[in-house]
């Protein structure tokens, strides 16, 4: 694990979180009742456009959320979408194409401090972790050098996850190794495999399938772990403040999604084979016990693993270096959501 004062800003940042998630708007009022005789048709569902960042374990509560019905059940018509990378999923919800992405922290914070107003508003994945997959004739990080590491897009998670393990072990961007934005994870596997990379960053389940291909796991995603605000949903406060009542129906299914994913194995196991595209048995038990291992409940992003997506964006946006943690996140409506008392039944 790896951890220390390098991955937060000292100053009250765990007072800031406790005053922030708080506060915010109170909850909407619920729609008056209809007159006394009137049509009891049920209500047209409320139309949603969500996205989600990678074919990987962490995006399981959304993927569960649209396999099993709940976003049907709180009343939605989502219109659920795959846009890889997180800077280009995050241009997507600044253009208005997207209501919410299931994205990094990075995806609210990159575009925020540029001037737009995205916001995470939850994250049920709060470590940060990949694997280093190579060809069996690497044996070491130190042998990184001067080679080519795949990443899925440049700003993205992946990219993020090796400056912080790699920068201890005396390693730098460009100095000593090159990054190759690749796409998505599978892209990743495949560049490995033709020799357009030499260095995959991968997560369950696709590490997984590179070790059964023969690839040589030089970093364990088990040994460097960061808490890290990783996963979560990634909106705008203009969202925020002009559809409080289908952001709080979203919150609620994928809080129903989570839920599943901690509760129910044999569901969460169809559902990742099926996106996944694999029926490995093994393979599908790993990642999901490795989600398990870092989904918190209440889906409430910590002041220090929002702090640690921002000091990671400092090595490369000067503006990230004098920026607040808390400029980045809205925890008004999942706190709501976790106030009313729904998410903790759920785990009863």
């Amino acid at each position: 694990m790896i951890g220390g004062n390098r991955w937060y800003r000292a100053g009250g940042l765990a007072l800031a979180w406790f005053l922030l998630a708080c506060a915010g708007p109170a909850a909407p009022s619920a729609s008056a009742p209809g007159a006394a005789g009137a049509s009891a048709s049920a209500p047209q569902p409320v139309r949603a456009r969500v996205a989600y960042v990678t074919i990987a374990g962490n995006m399981l509560p959304v993927w569960i959320a649209e396999d099993q019905g709940f976003f049907r059940k709180h009343g939605l018509d989502v219109e659920l979408i795959y846009i890889a990378g997180a800077a280009k999923i995050a241009e997507a919800v600044v253009a208005g194409e997207l209501d919410l992405a299931v994205a990094p922290a990075s995806s609210a914070i990159g575009p925020g401090l540029e001037g737009a107003d995205t916001v995470m508003v939850a994250s049920w994945s709060d470590k940060l972790f990949f694997s280093a997959l190579t060809s069996p004739a690497i044996q070491t990080p130190a042998e990184f050098r001067g080679k080519r590491l795949g990443v899925s897009r440049r700003g993205s998670n992946s990219e993020i996850w090796a400056g912080a393990v790699l920068a201890p072990l005396g390693l730098e961007v460009d100095r000593d190794y090159q990054l190759v934005p690749m796409g998505g994870q599978p892209e990743q596997l495949a560049g490995l495999q033709n020799g357009a990379i030499d260095v995959a960053l991968l997560s369950p389940p696709t590490n997984i399938m590179a070790r059964k291909l023969g690839f040589n796991e030089v970093m364990s995603y088990r040994d460097y772990k960061l808490e890290f605000a990783n996963v979560g949903g990634v909106t705008t406060r203009h969202y925020i403040r002009d559809q409080p009542e289908t952001l709080d129906r979203v919150l609620r299914a994928l809080a129903e999604g989570t839920a599943a994913m901690v509760r129910d194995t044999d569901t969460s196991l169809a559902v990742l084979g099926r996106y996944t595209k694999s029926d490995d048995r093994e393979l599908l038990e790993e990642t999901l016990a490795a989600e398990r291992s870092r989904t918190p409940r209440d889906m409430i992003p910590t002041a220090i693993g929002v702090g640690a997506a921002l000091d990671e964006l400092a090595t490369s946006n000067p503006k990230a270096a004098t920026a607040e943690w808390s400029a980045f996140v809205d925890l008004g409506p999942i706190q709501r959501v976790n106030d009313s008392g729904f998410i903790a039944s759920l785990y009863q």
